[in-house]
């Protein structure tokens, strides 16, 4: 749309500004890009822009789909390979493909518990889903309603949640690395005893999280809107490899960014040599 104005340097920026449009974050409707993309792209980009569009009007009905329930059932039951990372749980192995099926005909009883997924990316997920003890390595969570569903003891690596409603949903002991939170809504979630290590939370909104002694290493909490975050002051906030200046500098960002409720006990200070 303006060529003369984009340049390596700025990508992030374009990139983050375009978002906010999609995500309804600025005064700039879609149609009103869309409209420029047209009168800029002319003739010689026609087909493209329409192939843009295609994809943002797809995103934007995906995104009005997060307020209704998926409600398909299946007692179906699957002959699946398995994972025997730990011989005492093996866990039940899904790919995209199976996933695909299953959500066109309905999810069998406990397809997603115990289960390993890898890149695999959910677009529907039943309410109140048990996800306890799974596995997900870069998987991707897209536009999907997440409503009271367990990923308690679940490990999660190289993943992300994007353009989700998460709301009573809780990662009880759950371990999660360089997993990304973006563009979602968390409500009334728990991260009880979870381990989050270089997790990024961006452009999200946070009501009612709680972190009864979770441990974040490394993570960063960047254009969020907090509100009634609990328990913050139990958690280990900390920066491994990192030097005790860098430490500190990132929880106070954690602080800050996740404002804790006024009053909110803090952590106790080190007492001085010879004070009570």
């Amino acid at each position: 749309m303006r060529p003369q104005h984009y340049n390596g340097a700025n990508r992030a920026e374009t990139v983050r500004t375009i978002n906010d449009i999609l995500q309804g974050r600025t005064e700039r409707t879609v149609d009103t890009f869309l409209t420029g993309l047209r009168n800029t792209g002319g003739d010689g980009y026609a087909q493209r822009v329409d192939e843009i569009a295609g994809e943002i009007q797809a995103f934007l009905t995906q995104k009005r789909l997060l307020s209704q329930p998926y409600t398909k059932s299946s007692n179906k039951q699957y002959q699946y390979r398995t994972f025997d990372l730990d011989p005492k749980r093996p866990l039940k192995i899904v790919d995209q493909r199976l996933y695909d099926w299953a959500a066109k005909t309905g999810f069998p009883p406990n397809f997603f518990r115990e289960t390993f997924f890898n890149g695999v990316t959910f677009y529907c997920i039943p309410d109140h889903t048990d996800f306890n003890f799974s596995r997900f390595s870069n998987c991707t969570f897209a536009v999907c309603r997440i409503r009271e569903a367990t990923f308690d003891g679940a490990s999660l690596s190289s993943s992300e949640f994007h353009s989700c409603a998460i709301q009573f949903v809780t990662f009880f002991k759950a371990s999660i690395a360089h997993t990304h939170f973006h563009d979602s809504t968390l409500r009334n979630v728990s991260f009880q005893e979870a381990r989050l290590k270089s997790c990024n939370t961006v452009d999200c909104e946070l009501d009612g999280v709680g972190f009864l002694n979770a441990t974040l290493d490394g993570c960063f909490f960047g254009r969020v809107a907090a509100q009634g975050i609990r328990h913050l002051h139990t958690a280990t906030i900390t920066q491994g490899g990192a030097t005790d200046e860098e430490v500190k500098h990132n929880r106070e960002a954690i602080l800050s960014a996740l404002r804790p409720q006024q009053g909110e006990k803090r952590e106790t200070p080190a007492k001085k040599r010879g004070g009570r």
